[in-house]
């Protein structure tokens, strides 16, 4: 099972990178054939709504940028894990940019049959008080673009820290687990 995880966050070597790199650890661990595209390492514009493409009904986005490569990726891939953290209730801009491009893609042709899983990270030094939503949102907004490419939603870990995920080791149990149930899911589905 080919899955692509794709690393939203800039800091490449933070929570949500650390997070994925142990959910990918499970999935190989499951018999999982993983491969990680941070999209910070990426050369992607924005999507400027200009319409070229028809809303997908093209086979182009007038920029020829690195998502023609990551959606050739995304096509050949039986499942994905999307992997950001949470800025003021949504997700990075990063992840963002890479959802709104998938404006120009005729979706259901990359996505349709496949299976995704969302990993969040955010900062919460404050949720004994009053509890952030933007993870439940960035997750709504995941299950939208699931249901509207015709992929299924099968999970959402989330982690909300002071500090470094490293100095919790439940979390990084779990998101181990989380890869290995991912693969073994799939494949009992298949």
């Amino acid at each position: 099972m080919k899955i692509l995880a794709l690393q939203g966050s800039p800091r490449l070597r933070g929570n949500t990178a650390i997070l994925l790199s142990q959910f990918v650890n499970g999935a190989r661990a499951a018999g999982g054939d993983v491969e990680v595209v941070n999209l910070q390492e990426q050369n992607i514009h924005p999507c400027d709504a200009c319409d070229m493409c028809e809303c997908g009904e093209r086979e182009f986005c007038v920029y020829n940028d690195s998502m023609r490569e990551v959606m050739k990726k995304v096509k050949s891939a039986d499942a994905l894990v999307l992997a950001t953290p949470v800025w003021w209730t949504g997700a990075s801009t990063l992840t963002k940019i890479f959802l709104d491009r998938l404006y120009g893609y005729k979706t259901r042709e990359y996505f349709e049959g496949k299976w995704i899983f969302l990993i969040t990270t955010y900062f919460d030094n404050h949720a004994h008080i009053q509890p952030l939503p933007g993870a439940d949102i960035v997750g709504y907004v995941i299950q939208s673009v699931s249901d509207f490419t015709g992929m299924e939603f099968l999970g959402h870990l989330r982690s909300a820290v002071e500090g470094t995920v490293l100095d919790d080791t439940t979390i990084l149990d779990r998101a181990f687990t989380e890869g290995k149930n991912f693969v073994k899911v799939i494949t009992e589905i298949k």
